[in-house]
């Protein structure tokens, strides 16, 4: 009797460490019921802490964050626009709206931080001499370089052509690809009206162009992996949409989705 009490007692006590084991599971994981969670933010970074890990991410700064810089509403120079922070990158000049005085496109570079937004700059000569600041954007073009030493584009320009359109073009290899955007004023508002996309990947390559005033688009793309290299053309409609502000577009995600 003695031995059989005691391997009940040592099964008992089995069976107890177990529960207790399972408990312990059950609070700390949450034996299969969703993870609670709790975001904790400071300007810096957002942490999710989840009972099962902890996920450290960057926050992700909005363009009216990273926007709050105020640049002069008007100037004797072009000079007098740039804050102490940046400098000129590209600038442009040439006729933009009705008058027939010669205005002024900048886009700003920060000094000391190559992956910031680059503001563009729209300069209206105005009849007294000077220039007044009719926009500012910050997604007209993108940053120079991306993750700390990555160089965005090959290069990039900005225009103004002889029928008064402002012209942004950028040109990058691979996927980053091609992209030039044009704007101009269309009852005193500086508006996008066209863009044109070029894009090559792993046995493809892509061109697009966006007629944003007529609603058209049309997309070639090109089969790299046959020696032909046979092509295929689609058109397609745009939909219906107030006039797109130069001031509040982004020409990367317009029509992404």
């Amino acid at each position: 009797m003695k031995k059989q009490t005691k391997i009940i007692l040592g099964i008992l006590a089995c069976m107890m460490m177990m529960a207790i084991a399972l408990m312990y599971k059950l609070h700390w994981f949450g034996a299969g019921m969703k993870p609670q969670q709790a975001a904790i933010s400071n300007p810096d970074r957002v942490v999710v802490r989840d009972t099962q890990e902890v996920i450290l991410s960057p926050k992700k700064e909005s363009p009216k964050e990273a926007s709050e810089i105020e640049f002069p509403t008007s100037g004797n120079s072009i000079e007098d626009f740039v804050p102490g922070l940046y400098k000129i990158a590209m600038d442009a000049k040439g006729l933009l709206n009705n008058d027939e005085l010669e205005d002024v496109v900048l886009v700003l570079q920060n000094k000391t931080d190559s992956t910031d937004l680059r503001p563009t700059l729209v300069l209206l000569k105005q009849p007294e001499g000077g220039y007044r600041l009719y926009a500012s954007a910050w997604l007209a073009i993108g940053a120079a370089y991306i993750n700390g030493d990555y160089q965005q584009y090959d290069s990039a320009d900005i225009s103004i052509d002889a029928k008064r359109n402002l012209i942004i073009s950028t040109y990058g290899s691979g996927p980053v690809g091609n992209r030039e955007t044009r704007y101009r004023f269309i009852d005193n508002e500086l508006v996008f009206t066209f863009m044109e996309t070029f894009n090559a990947g792993a046995g493809q390559q892509t061109s697009a162009t966006y007629d944003v005033l007529n609603r058209k688009v049309t997309v070639e793309d090109i089969n790299t992996m046959k020696e032909d290299m046979p092509a295929t053309v689609s058109h397609g409609t745009l939909p219906q949409h107030p006039p797109y502000l130069f001031k509040e577009l982004d020409p990367a995600t317009v029509f992404s989705e």
